[in-house]
């Protein structure tokens, strides 16, 4: 890729790189690692999406031809990990590994699938192949979905948005924290991760998440400092749990929280700094 406003310079890094590789100018980027780059330069806007790898990944398990439908997972699906006899010999991994890809580049809403199903990939199950085919059913009404960059975007530089969701699992009752990052109000980062412990309460949950969502925002705000843009003020986290909100914001000790006042001084000290700020 060669990227800058000036067309005048990006010829002249082309014709400086070809005097010393053997390469082709193959023109405006299309196509790349599965993903279709779709660029509108009249409205300014640019489509990330990956509708051929996706039709491919159907047709690849025999499900081009499935019923769509609007969720990714059922509700309050409950899933056990299964023993060694009850093993399926359905790609179970290999299905895996292409939902965690697309979720990975294009895909923000199926980030909590992905996190959910990699969870079973030691012994997988027929019963977890067939809720995993459900996420095939997902992607067949969705194939266009992605992600959209607009010129003209108004949103401030960066913000958050931290989220958990507080002992859903059965097994071990650990949460599992999911975030959203956006640039001029483009989505252009994302986590859903299982959490390491388990949290004691929603509020406890919800620091966990706020924290890792604070520690991904610093390495953001770093890589936006290289390319030119700093920040003027905090950047601003939202957080839907009021009582997190008070926690982090109030310099009050709050002896509940000394099992992991790690994460609660380490949130609570960028706030002081002025380095973020959250609100509900």
């Amino acid at each position: 890729f060669v990227i800058s406003p000036s067309e005048k310079l990006v010829n002249t890094v082309k014709l400086c790189l070809s005097n010393e590789f053997e390469m082709t100018d193959q023109g405006e980027v299309r196509n790349f690692l599965g993903m279709n780059i779709a660029r509108d330069k009249e409205k300014r806007i640019m489509r990330i999406s990956q509708r051929r790898y996706l039709e491919s990944l159907l047709s690849r398990f025999q499900m081009e031809d499935c019923r769509p439908i609007g969720t990714p997972m059922e509700n309050k699906l409950k899933l056990l990990k299964g023993e060694v006899a009850e093993g399926t010999t359905q790609p179970y991994r290999e299905l895996v590994g292409c939902v965690m890809y697309v979720s990975l580049t294009t895909r923000p809403d199926l980030a909590v699938a992905a996190n959910y199903f990699s969870q079973f990939q030691a012994c997988p199950t027929d019963a977890h192949y067939v809720q995993l085919r459900r996420v095939l059913r997902y992607i067949r009404g969705t194939l266009d979905y992605g992600l959209v960059f607009r010129g003209d975007d108004e949103g401030p530089l960066l913000e958050a948005y931290s989220d958990a969701d507080w002992a859903n699992d059965i097994v071990d009752r650990r949460s599992v924290s999911g975030a959203v990052f956006k640039v001029f109000g483009a989505t252009v980062s994302w986590m859903a991760k299982k959490q390491a412990t388990v949290s004691l309460s929603s509020t406890e949950a919800e620091l966990v998440a706020l924290c890792a969502a604070a520690c991904h925002g610093q390495w953001l705000q770093r890589v936006l400092g290289e390319l030119g843009w700093d920040l003027a003020g905090p950047v601003l986290y939202h957080e839907d749990n009021q009582s997190t909100i008070k926690i982090v914001t109030n310099p009050k000790d709050s002896g509940r929280l000394k099992h992991i006042d790690v994460k609660h001084f380490f949130v609570r000290e960028l706030v002081e700094q002025g380095r973020i700020k959250v609100d509900y």
